[in-house]
């Protein structure tokens, strides 16, 4: 079943869609950092306000200082 969950997801993500059979599910405990290195891998297709393990995974990695975000009015 693996096989066929993953070729699901690689069709949906090069259609730019989330995949289907991915947990878009905010997770119940704190990702760690290597676990939301590989959420936000899979999650790709995801857009992070829409996709709540994907925001859990960003929000991880901001905290973590392995993602620093854009000033809002998109000065650097």
């Amino acid at each position: 079943m693996g096989d066929i969950a993953a070729r699901l997801a690689r069709e949906a993500e090069q259609h730019g869609r989330p995949s289907p059979v991915l947990d878009h599910f905010a997770p119940q405990e704190p990702l760690t950092d290597e676990q939301a290195h590989t959420v936000m891998q899979t999650h790709r297709a995801c857009e992070r306000w829409l996709c709540p393990r994907k925001a859990a995974a960003w929000n991880a990695l901001v905290a973590a200082g392995r993602i620093v975000p854009r000033p809002s009015n998109g000065s650097m």
